[in-house]
Formats: structure tokens, sequence, C-alpha cells
């Protein structure tokens, strides 16, 4: 609107268009603010993973329109209130302000006499939004008040100003809080002027610059010369403008009248150069006819008066470097840093009351978005989508899987991405090339090929659970609806039609006043790691796995899951969708994933199927089958078992007649859930699917499952499912059924186990041990060596626990466990490799509590002692040195000590080895990924010196697994595993410089988090170990996959554990490859080649023997 109007007299009202109940907007922005609160107790876990969070705020101006109509009450006849204070104050209100006739202009202003005048309205949902969000940095900037006790005259022209300078709401400055300081801000602002949109923002502009006042307005604090609030190169500035009416008196602006401005930009080649800014005053390149969006040709106004130079500020603000060559930032980095080049401004715009055309076009050329103040919560939708941009570029933060973990012709990677500015999701695939880099022209995209898909041709199941069965259903609105039980239909609504909506809305229909999927038909995933089911590459000594293999020779699909709700399968040579399954426990989630304002405060994103996935060839009834089981992560309590087995069809691709069509009892198998034991928590830990034995010589294929994290905490609102102790547990459960095998519960001092890993001693193909650790620092040993499941137990005490002085240190990864033999062979015992550390919640980021890598000898005895710590030699991190010659692999990397520990002589008296991580809030974030002579391990530091490392940094390590130091050849001499020479081998010319000593890395740095690891081996051998046995084949109904990815190793058990026929294995044939360092918030993996040992691999002893594959 007009401020007050283009035909100004002292004696003419202004009266506003689109008037609505500024006291129910007010009602309603504040509700909204109090709901997301309350929404977001209804997981233990944030929106976005820690790992995710910004380190860096963004600056956020608040620019308020205080022009004179701001003064009305929109809801009233008449534009103004009090009129019983001054006679006729519709026609004579400018006297009422200047003579403040019977009190009317300080009753105008106060908030508690008139709350509803939009002035007193604007004040009070600003100062509510920066309560509720005080961890952000905010300024105020209005129109110029010269004289609040006059209105019209000079006070029409006097341009834009910085009421408060911008600063972080939760801070202090002089003693006094910024709260107070921006709250008093907002408080002085009073509605005198007319509505100089362009020549404010261009004033902000130049705040946001650090530069003089385009107009001599005055400087908080004083001087001549505004204080920049960037503080670092990566910072994101954002204002939002908030007005009740058109541009007035916009006429102190570059180029009309006065000269252009000359600015430095990027330009699409990378490279800076230097333009100049005028508004627009007629058409151009840069000046349509038409503002963006629209078809009318309104103009451009006139040297008294250019209406739409808002729009023209706003590009410019977005286009322009505001630190150019400018020195260095917080961080001590130059702001040219070419990873964050460009400091700009992004502009949103919020109609209070006004919807013209000016306004959108505005935001959509400053990189916003524009609202309407009409609903409950538009402030809030607005500066929740300015916080979302810090991460709307594409982020990765699950990890990528490739087609085949040893190189191949032909071999693909799947990257998931996901962009929080509307928490989307895409699933790329590219070729990987010969060098092992993604070859980028072969991109093809899931998400791109789902969205013009029809929403009825897509196959989506679900399914229901109780205590004793799981019943799978398709997922849609009339038999799949009359399927669900009464819980189900309530999470999805209140009435048939509003469940109805829902489900349509998730199977990617657009519907009315729900959320758009137009461009998001796949979900953000954000911690879900792909799984490819392609032709079997397992091993048995079941003669009828080779066939199987044979028959599903063409296999091939991908599945991920996604935070719309449902695990997604992928035909892997078109990308086509093939499978979406609805879990059960994540219903609670799946409504408000409809919002139509998902993702901002009112609607804030939630979590679905987001945890891991495990696939395994098990031989079920006769049959080979292939088994998908599933975790939820952060978006339930419970895991999820389907068949795979066969080419699930695409739209392209549909099943040959002679293969049965999927239906949902053919594919869904079971669920295990909080509704079958109330101790299952959230589900972040992955499975085993492996054989355990159940009497009289007999195996069954079964999936072992750890009970995750926070089971105490309900989201399913049925009070039956609360376990109020909190408590772990192991599950063990019949692969093709889901039935209870066996659930081996934990002490009391254990609240939540973590991922397993699985041993096999003789490799016969049954489970004979599994080893898990908890978020109490505990390493547990489960015995599963009985003749059946009645005699599964845990061991007495933890074989260690973890900790630091009297502070636990949480194991939340996956171990692996090492074989380890006494010099003349005899078995010694296992050695349990692990790091502690997590990073799940909020508070898990800023603990710097410190983390440690162990490698612990379990002996293996049937009533273990604890190892002490002071059994335990450490390891250091001695330095830290960087490679900075191009020609090399330019880098960070760490050198670890090599102190004395032979776990194979009798005479060693140590059970172990530690290596305290030195960076603070450094933990393990990626399980550990044993090959033989060597264990890499994953860390992140999640807090940096460095603010703008996107989410913190990280390591890979590269240890020796029997010592924790520096790796060894199988002579004893140490090595270099990370190719620094660049000449794919291991040689003097990988040392390092660490302050004057060249020596060996034992890691190198990474610019983020890494996700969990892929390595891709150069080439693979198949082993089996020669170990008397009792000839039984029964283990032969589960196939035989690499150690790491099946979780399960080969290692050792005592004296008469029985064992059957070994399997052969495929195992890596001497640790080297490439591993793809993925690394969180980013989408590039770049790979780093792993060498093999020079002079040959320094094997652990244990009698094996390599078969001819």
């Amino acid at each position: 609107m007009h401020g007050m109007g283009h035909r100004y007299s002292d004696k003419e009202p202004v009266m506003k268009k689109n008037q609505f109940k500024i006291k129910a907007l007010y009602a309603g922005v504040c509700m909204a603010m109090a709901s997301q609160v309350a929404h977001a107790a209804a997981s233990p876990y944030p929106a976005l993973p820690p790992t995710l969070s910004s380190a860096v705020t963004p600056n956020i101006m608040l620019l308020i329109d205080n022009s004179a109509s701001m003064l009305q009450v929109a809801a009233d006849p008449s534009p103004f209130t009090r009129g019983d204070l001054c006679p006729d104050p519709n026609n004579n209100w400018s006297s009422c302000i200047n003579n403040n006739t019977g009190g009317w202009r300080t009753t105008m202003d106060s908030p508690t006499l008139t709350p509803n005048n939009k002035m007193n309205v604007a004040k009070g949902v600003a100062k509510e939004l920066i309560r509720l969000n005080q961890s952000l940095r905010w300024g105020i900037a209005s129109f110029h008040v010269a004289n609040p006790n006059t209105i019209g005259g000079s006070e029409r022209g006097e341009a834009g100003i910085i009421v408060s300078n911008i600063l972080q709401a939760d801070q202090t400055t002089g003693g006094v809080s910024n709260k107070t300081i921006l709250d008093n801000a907002i408080d002085s602002l009073r509605g005198r002027t007319a509505t100089p949109l362009g020549e404010a923002l261009l004033e902000v502009t130049r705040y946001f610059e650090g530069k003089t006042s385009y107009t001599n307005k005055p400087i908080p604090g004083g001087g001549t010369t505004y204080t920049s609030p960037i503080q670092y190169r990566c910072q994101k500035n954002f204002t939002i403008v908030l007005t009740d009416g058109d541009s007035t008196n916009d006429d102190r602006l570059p180029g009309s009248p006065n000269a252009a401005i000359s600015y430095t930009r990027w330009n699409s080649a990378g490279s800076q150069e230097t333009k100049s800014f005028s508004v627009c005053t007629g058409v151009s390149a840069n000046c349509p006819a038409s503002l963006e969006g629209q078809t009318t040709t309104p103009g451009f106004g006139s040297s008294t008066g250019r209406f739409r130079a808002l729009r023209d500020v706003a590009k410019y603000a977005n286009d322009l470097d505001m630190k150019p060559g400018s020195g260095n930032d917080a961080d001590g980095k130059p702001y040219d840093d070419p990873k964050f080049p460009n400091q700009n401004m992004q502009t949103y715009t919020v109609g209070f009351g006004v919807d013209n055309d000016v306004l959108p076009a505005a935001a959509q050329v400053g990189a916003g978005k524009y609202y309407t103040a009409l609903g409950q919560a538009e402030l809030t939708s607005a500066l929740s989508n300015a916080v979302s941009s810090i991460m709307a570029a594409s982020s990765n933060a699950g990890g990528v899987a490739v087609l085949s973990d040893f190189a191949q012709a032909d071999n693909y990677v799947y990257q998931p991405v996901f962009s929080p500015d509307g928490w989307y999701g895409e699933l790329r695939r590219y070729k990987l090339l010969p060098d092992g880099k993604f070859d980028f022209t072969s991109l093809l995209e899931a998400n791109a090929v789902l969205k013009p898909r029809a929403a009825s041709s897509r196959l989506i199941y679900s399914a229901k659970t109780d205590a004793s069965s799981t019943t799978a259903f398709v997922f849609n609105d009339t038999a799949g609806l009359s399927a669900m039980t009464a819980a189900q239909k309530a999470f999805l609504g209140a009435t048939t039609p509003e469940q109805q909506n829902v489900i349509n809305s998730l199977r990617g229909t657009n519907v009315t006043n729900f959320r758009d999927r137009t461009n998001n038909k796949l979900g953000d995933i954000i911690d879900a790691q792909p799984v490819v089911v392609s032709v079997p590459f397992g091993y048995s000594n079941d003669s009828t796995y080779t066939t199987f293999k044979t028959t599903q020779a063409n296999r091939g699909m991908v599945f991920i899951g996604s935070n719309d709700g449902m695990l997604h399968g992928f035909n892997k040579n078109n990308m086509e969708e093939v499978l979406g399954y609805i879990p059960s426990s994540v219903y609670p989630n799946l409504k408000p994933i409809t919002d139509k304002d998902y993702g901002n405060p009112s609607a804030p994103h939630v979590h679905a199927v987001n945890g891991p996935l495990r696939q395994g060839d098990v031989k079920i009834s006769g049959a080979w089958k292939t088994l998908l089981v599933g975790g939820l992560g952060q978006g339930g309590q419970g895991y999820y078992a389907l068949d795979v087995t066969t080419q699930l069809p695409s739209p392209s691709a549909p099943n040959p007649g002679s293969i049965p069509a999927p239906t949902p009892a053919t594919t869904v198998k079971w669920e295990w859930s909080e509704a079958k034991d109330k101790s299952v928590g959230y589900s972040f830990p992955n499975s085993i699917i492996y054989n355990v034995r159940m009497g009289s010589g007999s195996v069954t294929p079964a999936v072992v499952l750890t009970n995750g994290y926070e089971s105490g905490f309900d989201n399913s609102t049925d009070p039956a499912y609360d376990d109020t102790a909190n408590s772990s547990a192991l599950f063990i459960l019949n692969a093709n059924t889901g039935a209870l095998i066996k659930k081996i519960a934990l002490p009391a001092t254990s609240t939540g186990l973590s991922a397993p890993a699985g041993v096999d001693f003789g490799q016969d193909g049954v489970l004979d041990y599994v080893y898990a650790g908890d978020v109490n620092g505990n390493m547990w040993r489960f015995d599963l060596t009985s003749a059946d499941a009645t005699g599964f137990k845990v061991a007495t005490n933890p074989i260690f626990t973890a900790k630091k002085g009297t502070t636990a240190q949480p194991i939340i990864m996956r171990p692996a466990i090492l074989p380890v033999n006494y010099a003349d062979g005899a078995p010694h015992g296992n050695l349990v490799i692990f790091g502690t550390g997590k990073l799940l919640t909020p508070a898990d980021r800023t603990d710097t509590n410190e983390q440690t890598l162990y490698g612990i000898l379990d002996e293996l005895a049937a009533n273990p002692t604890t190892v002490p710590a002071t059994k335990l030699v450490e390891q250091t991190i001695m330095a830290t040195g960087s490679v900075v010659d191009p020609t090399k692999r330019v880098g960070s990397y760490r050198r670890v000590s090599d102190n004395t520990l032979d776990l194979t002589s009798r005479t060693e008296l140590n059970l172990g080895w530690f290596v305290d991580l030195t960076d603070s809030s450094e933990r393990l974030v990626a399980s550990p990924m044993l090959y033989d002579d060597r264990v890499f391990l994953g860390t992140g530091v999640p807090v940096t010196v460095e603010k703008c490392v996107a989410g913190g940094k990280g390591w890979i390590m590269g240890l020796n697994p029997m010592t924790g130091g520096v790796m060894k050849t199988k002579s004893n001499k140490p090595f270099s595993f990370v190719d620094i020479n660049n000449d794919l081998k291991s040689t003097d010319a990988d040392m390092v410089n660490f302050g004057g000593t060249n020596a060996y890395a034992s890691g190198y740095g990474l610019d983020g988090i890494p996700t969990e690891l892929t390595f891709v081996q150069s080439d693979r051998v198949i082993t089996m170990p020669t170990v008397a046995n009792d000839g039984s084949t029964a283990g032969g109904s589960v196939a035989l996959y690499e150690a790491n990815y099946q979780a399960v190793y080969t290692a050792n058990a005592p004296a008469g554990t029985q064992v059957g026929q070994p399997i052969p294995r495929p195992e890596s044939k001497d640790g080297s490859g490439k591993n793809y360092d993925c690394t969180v918030g980013t989408t590039n993996c770049p790979p780093t080649n792993i060498l093999k040992a020079p002079g040959g691999v320094r094997v652990v002893p244990i009698n094996f023997r390599q078969i001819p594959r």
C-alpha cells in the first residue's frame, strides 16, 4: 500500500485494502510460535541432526514499516480508533498527532491502550519472534522519524535508518541484555512517515557492507561509518521487510536522481567483476517491463517516487559482494576464500494486509520468499525459511553405496543428498571412472524420474502389527485405509476425508491445503545410507545357492529410507521407483509430513525412515531368499524386514510373466517394534542376519537386533509401550517370521544397546558370539555357543567399561573383531576394536569430554573380569603435519606413536591398547573397517576453531589393529597406508614432516565430519579357515559376505565350541583400494588411494587357506 498516500493532504485519511483482524493475526503468530516448542517435544531428537547444524549464526535485519498508516486498525470500518479523544480523527488526524489532542498521539502509540493498531501488533510480533529465537543475530531498521511529535512535512522525506545494530539476542552488550536492547529499539518505533521501502533497504545494504549512510542518517553508536555485522565469510545475511503498503517518496536512490553506485560481484565464471547499480527508470536487461511473476506493465514511476525501487535494491543486494577483498574474517580467513567467496544479502518480504506486485518480485530477485500476513504464522514462516536457507544447498549425511565393494568394470555409486529448503531428497547414480572418481556426466537421479509419475501408479505397502503378528496391505485411501488399525487412522486424521487426504499426499498427490508435492515426491534423505541389491555375491556350501545366484544374475535394485515416511526401492538401471514401504512405527510422524507449512516452526521437520539397512541371503523352507532389514533412526521405535529376492517391477520394466507379481503378503515379512516389546527404542543400530543354533544339530536363519536408545520415550501415545526403566536388550528373531527366539536383557546399569558385531568361529555360517557396546560405555559379549537358544546369555560383566575418570564414554558404532593367536598358533582371544562418543542430540555436539579409540582383548573366559584400563598400552597422536606440495596429496595428517605391544606373546601382560582423540569434541562417527593388517576409523570434530568448516571436520585414522599404532609390514617396518606421493605405492616419499621429523602418517584430515566409510577394494580373495569340524553343513543356509559388510567376523571361540564345515568368504586381497571421503553437509566424495603394505601383508596368525575364485 501507499504509506500516507500519493495524493497526500493533511486532512486526508489513508484507507488500506485487504483489511483483516490484526488481533487474530498477533494471537495466531504467538500460538504458532508456542506450538513449535510443543511439537518439538514429540521426539527426543532434533529436526536436523547435530552434524548438520551450523556453527555460524545468520544475520537477520527486521525492516519494519513505521509509516503513518501503521496507526490504523484494519479490522475497524474507520481507519483510526479513539475518536473520542480527538474531534473527527479520520479527517483531522495529522492535527491530532501534531497537537496530541486529548492525548490522541500518545494513546495511538501505546500498545496497552491501542493494542490492535498495526504498528503495535507489528512491534509485539517482532519482540515475540526474537524472544523465541534468541540464538539468532537480529537487527532493527525502519523509516527515520526525526521528530516523533509531528507528522507530515519533512517526516515524509526521512528515508531509512538502522535503529539497532545486529546483536545476538541471548548475549549482552555493555552489561545489558541484547534482547532488552532490541526490545527497546522496537518499542521506540512510531508510525509517522511515508513508505520509502527502496531507500530503507538500500540503507540496510550499506549497513551490511560497513559503508557510510547513503542519506546521512545517524549511525548506531556514533561515528560516520557503519560497522558491518558480517563476521564470517560463510555467514548468511537476510532482511525481512514487513510493510503494509506501496512504496511512497522513494526518490533518493542511485540513478534517480543520484549517480550510479559502483560495486563488485562474482560472475558465473567464478571471477570478480565491477558493475554499476541504478534503480530502474526504463526497460533494460535488468529492468523488465513486467515485474517478475506478472504480465502487466506498471511503468517505473518518476524522479519523485520510484515505487518499484524495493525490487531493484533487493536484486542489487543479492548480486553484490559485500566484502570484496576486504581482509580476513573472525576465523582469520580471507573473505574471498574460494569456498565462500561471496557475502551478499537475501530479501524476504511480508505484506501486512497488502498484496501488491512489487513485494513478490523483490523476494524473487532477492533470493528470498514472499508472504502475506493473513494466516496464523506468516511472519514465523518468513523467519524459518530464512533460517533454513542457511543449509539450502544440497547436503549429504548418510554416505554412499557402491554396486560392488571391489574394483570392477561398470561399477556405479549411489549417493543420497537432501535440501532443507523444501525438505526434498535425491538419490544420484554415477558411473565410477577408472581412477575412482565420479563421472558426473552420467548422472541419473531418482527424484527427477519420480516427479512426473502418477501417484496412482506407485507400489506402496504398509503394515499393522500387534504383539503376535504383522499384516501388510497396500497403502491407499480405500482398502488400505480400511485395513489400518484405529490407532493408525487416528494418527492420519480425525475424519475419513482427512485420513484420505493425508494418504494421497504421502503418495505424492497435490492435495488442496496440504504440502506441495510437485517437486518433492522423494523426501529428504538425511542419515539413511543406500543398499544395493544386485546379483548375489555371497558364498555358501549349499549347492543350490549357485543356482540362486544364476537365477538372480540380472537383478538390480537400490533401497534407501527417507523422511517422507517410507523406504524406497529403485531400479538401479533407470532409477524408477519399484517400491515404497511405510513401517507401522512411523505413523505418528506421517500427518506432520503433509502439512502445507512443513519445515516451518509451526510444522517442523520430522524424521521417518531414517535408519540403517542390512541385506542378507538366507535359505528358508528350501528356497533362497534375500532379506532386507531396516531401522528407523530418529523416526521411530522399531525394525522391519522385507523379502527383496526378485526384481520388483517398474513402469518401463514390468516383471516377466514367469515371475509372480509382488503382493504385500509376499513382500513384507515382519516388523519388530515397541508393540512387541516395550524395551525397543529408537532404532539407530544396524542388524545381523545369520544362523543361530536351535538344538539337535539344527540351525535357523535369524536376525539379531539391539534395542537402541530412549526406549523410555513413548511416541505412540499408548502408555503400555512406556519402558520406564529405559533398559537394554539383545533380540534374536526368526528371520522368516519375526518370532522371538531369545531376548537377552542386560543389567539395569545399561540404558541403550548399540550396533552389534558377530563372531563365527570356524566360518561355518553359525553365530557364536555377539559383541555390542552401550551408551554407558560398556562393551558386552553375548554367548550363543550353546546347543539351543535356552542357553544363550550375556557375560556377567562387561569385557570393558570405557570412561575417563568417572565420566562414561558412550559406545555407539559397531565394533570390529580380530582373532588373536599366540605365536605358536594357539588361540589367545578376540581383539574388540571400537571407539567412543555420541552425536545424536544438540547437547552431544558441544560435548567436549575426551573420547578414545580402543582395542580390548577378550580372552574368552566363561565369566570374564572386566579388563582394567591399567592393562592397556597407550598410543598417542604425537603430531599433526601438512602437505602443501601440489604434486602430492595436499592435506593434514597425523602421526601416531608405536609403543610396544605383542598380544601374540605369552609373556605380554597387557590386554590391549587405546588412543585418546586429541581434538576437542572429537569422537568416533563411523564403524571401524577391519582388513587383516589394518583398521580404518572415521572420527568427527563437530566443534571446531574454524566456524565456517561445514558441520565440523574429521579424520580417517588408519592403525595397526594389533597395537593401535602405526601400520607395519610383515617384517615389522612402518609404512604409509595413504598414497601421499600419488604413485600408488608406499615409499619414503609418502613420509610427512611432523615438526621437523619425517614419519609415516596414521591419519588424514577431512573438511567435514565423515559419513559411514565406503571402501572399494582393489581386489579380493576367497578364504576359508583350516579348522577341525564335525562335517555339518547346516550353516550353509546363510551366504557369507565380506566381514565388515555383513558385520560378522571370523574369529576365536573357546575349545569345545561346536564347528561345522567351513564356508568360503570373500576378503580384501591386500587392504589396498579407494576410500570415498564423503563428509556430512557436502556432496563431494573424493576417493583417496589406500596402499598395500610394501613387501606383502603382515597377516595376523590364524589358519587360513586361499581358494581359487
